[in-house]
C-alpha cells in the first residue's frame, strides 16, 4: 500500500478545533457518545478515584462518570478549542491541552486512565502506553474503547491513509491490540466486544525480580 504523508497530530488538532463549538451535535460527537456510554456502563472504580481522560474532547465522559461515582477528574486533549469549551461546561474538573504521547503529569498521578475512541489517533501508541504506565498509580488501570471492524479493517485503513484529514492513524483488530498490550508489558483485566466497540481494561504487569 502506498502511504500518503500525514502529520497526524496537526490534523487532529485542526479538525477538532473546527468541530469544538458543535461537537455534541456533529456526526463525530454522535459516534463518540456510544463509546462514552459503553465505558460508563462497564467501568467500575472507587469513590474519589483520580481519573484522567485522554482525548477528552469537551469533557462529557468525565461528567458522566462523576455522576455515577464521584471522581477527581482531569481531561487532556490536543485541541485547545475543545479544552476551552470543556472548562466552561465542566468547571469542577481540570482540563489541559496537551499531547497523549508526552503526558504533562507527575508519576503515579492517577488511579484510572480512560481513552475513548482516541487510541487510533496516536502516531506512536507504544509511547502512549509507556507514558500511561508512568502516570498510573500502583494497581491502577487503563481503559481503552476503540472501534471494531473485524471484516473490513484493512480496507478501512487504506481509506484512512488515502483520504482522512482528521488525524486517524489506524484502526486495530482485536488481535493486534492484545498483542500490543502483551508486548508492552500489560496484563488484560477485562475485554468485551459489542458490535463495533471493543473495550479493554488493562494494568501494567509486575516487573520480574
Amino acid at each position: 500500500m502506498v502511504r500518503r504523508a500525514h502529520n497526524y497530530e496537526k490534523e487532529s488538532e485542526a479538525f477538532y478545533d473546527r468541530l469544538a463549538d458543535h461537537f455534541d451535535d456533529s456526526f463525530d460527537g454522535f459516534l463518540a457518545s456510544f463509546f462514552k456510554k459503553f465505558i460508563l456502563k462497564q467501568l467500575e472504580y472507587p469513590q474519589n478515584s483520580r481519573l484522567l481522560d485522554v482525548g477528552c474532547a469537551n469533557g462529557r465522559l468525565l461528567e458522566m462518570l462523576n455522576h455515577k461515582q464521584q471522581i477527581e477528574g482531569t481531561g487532556l486533549d490536543i485541541s485547545s478549542n475543545m479544552i476551552k469549551i470543556a472548562r466552561i461546561k465542566h468547571p469542577d474538573h481540570k482540563f489541559i491541552q496537551g499531547n497523549a504521547q508526552s503526558l504533562p503529569f507527575e508519576n503515579a498521578s492517577y488511579d484510572v486512565i480512560t481513552c475513548s475512541a482516541s487510541f487510533h489517533h496516536f502516531p506512536d501508541p507504544d509511547r502512549f502506553l509507556e507514558e500511561v504506565r508512568r502516570v498510573l498509580a500502583s494497581g491502577g488501570k487503563l481503559v481503552i474503547a476503540e472501534i471494531h471492524l473485524p471484516v473490513i479493517t484493512r480496507l478501512y485503513n487504506w481509506r484512512l491513509n488515502r483520504f482522512s484529514t482528521e488525524g486517524d492513524v489506524k484502526v486495530y483488530t482485536s488481535r493486534e491490540l492484545r498483542q500490543k498490550f502483551e508486548k508492552q508489558g500489560w496484563q488484560l483485566l477485562r475485554k468485551k466486544i459489542f458490535f463495533q466497540i471493543q473495550y479493554y481494561e488493562i494494568t501494567p504487569k509486575a516487573k520480574e525480580e
